[in-house]
């Protein structure tokens, strides 16, 4: 059974980094190229190569992400090295293959639009099956590792070391089109990753905490947590009802709270993410880990 779910689950990831590599294609040969524009990282660098020199990415992509990953693999555990690599390859492929296709707006900001939202979903799908692009996420984390310099800092400067030099090869206005591009980018890769699954965490005081918790239950099903507090001006205990819940059960939660007690305290937070009973099932690898230590609890 153990065999059957990592079957399973690796061919799910395989499907999503083909997906993913797909739209990262179609980002770049349809929209990015046709439209003189660029991009961040290893990509921006292989065009910039392409237009002053007419090396074509997918060769310079392929040859740069070997080199890179050989320099460090190290940062990167076996599972995620294989689905790079493979990745790696099938990007690489593709770039190759779909070349047929072109969109020449004739509204310049759909352009960068287009770009950014397949390139997003592009690299965000392929991130859930367990991959990575290379390139740009590895070189960060050399930088952290040897200068010091925190990993979203060393992305947003390599990106900037990329973009800067581009607008001499691409132009100023394109320069600021591959700016929006990256901008989209990056919302829709967040979307990917965590929008599927958007939550709110509410942390509500009020002396009529059972009654609301009570409601909340009944209504949507939700567990709660009290914790205990203590004002510090007053001196007194409060009990504070801590409750997690999907966004679009956001509006339900304040009805209920006004409802029973107006002048309740109430904070509203966005949750990155969310693991448990509830809210997320068991990943396919987690079920098959355990079924191999029930296994072996059994056979010992």
């Amino acid at each position: 059974m153990k065999n059957k779910i990592m079957t399973k689950t690796r061919l799910k990831n395989l499907a999503l980094i083909v997906i993913g590599s797909l739209l990262y294609s179609i980002s770049v040969n349809v929209f990015t190229i046709p439209n003189g524009l660029s991009e961040g990282g290893l990509t921006g660098f292989s065009l910039i190569l392409f237009y002053v020199l007419n090396i074509t990415p997918s060769y310079t992509i392929f040859i740069v992400n070997i080199v890179i990953l050989a320099i460090g693999y190290k940062f990167l555990d076996k599972k995620t090295l294989y689905y790079t690599l493979v990745a790696n390859g099938i990007i690489s492929v593709l770039l190759l293959v779909v070349t047929r296709w072109e969109f020449i707006p004739e509204t310049t900001l759909l352009a960068p639009i287009g770009s950014g939202i397949f390139m997003g979903a592009g690299i965000g799908l392929i991130m859930l099956g367990h991959g990575t692009t290379a390139g740009s996420d590895i070189i960060a984390k050399l930088l952290h590792k040897y200068v010091g310099i925190n990993v979203p800092t060393g992305l947003l400067m390599i990106d900037v070391f990329i973009v800067v030099p581009s607008a001499f090869v691409i132009g100023a206005e394109n320069a600021f089109l591959t700016l929006i591009n990256l901008y989209i980018q990056s919302k829709v890769i967040d979307f990917i990753l965590e929008g599927l699954n958007p939550r709110k965490s509410f942390m509500i005081i009020s002396d009529k905490h059972l009654e609301i918790a009570e409601a909340i239950e009944q209504q949507l099903g939700r567990g709660i947590t009290i914790l205990d507090g203590k004002g510090y001006y007053t001196k007194e205990k409060k009990e504070i009802l801590y409750v997690i819940i999907s966004r679009r059960e956001v509006l339900r939660i304040k009805r209920i709270v006004e409802a029973i007690d107006p002048n309740a305290f109430v904070t509203i937070s966005h949750v990155q993410e969310v693991t448990g009973e509830g809210f997320t099932y068991l990943s396919e690898e987690v079920k098959a880990e355990r079924i191999t230590l029930a296994e072996k609890e059994w056979n010992d």
